[in-house]
């Protein structure tokens, strides 16, 4: 017999498709997660190292700011008016007893 409704299939089982599109949902926010936690340990590891590094450069500084000051105080007392009248005497120079000054005037300006 002919009847006027049309024959049409109907799918009982759409639990699958459910699943499936949930499963790939949960995947893909595993993923997103595992991803985020990585880049986090990353920035946080740098961070660390970069403040290692900066400790240390200060600690350098400290160093070379303490040598600096005994370098100046060594060089002051090299430059002092006693360390150079000992090395005179021992380089066996005697002191100037009359000194005599020649005045020259020529044709070139002085003030």
């Amino acid at each position: 017999m002919y009847s006027w409704q049309q024959n049409t299939k109907r799918k009982i089982n759409t639990k699958k498709k459910n699943i499936k599109g949930f499963i790939n949902s949960g995947v893909l926010i595993f993923t997103l997660l595992l991803i985020s936690g990585g880049i986090y340990l990353y920035s946080i590891n740098n961070s660390a190292v970069k403040g290692y590094q900066v400790r240390q450069v200060e600690k350098e500084i400290q160093e070379l700011k303490k040598e600096n000051d005994n370098l100046k105080i060594k060089e002051a007392e090299l430059k002092s008016l006693y360390r150079i009248e000992e090395s005179s005497k021992n380089l066996n120079m005697e002191d100037l007893k009359n000194v005599s000054y020649i005045e020259q005037t020529g044709p070139v300006a002085m003030k």
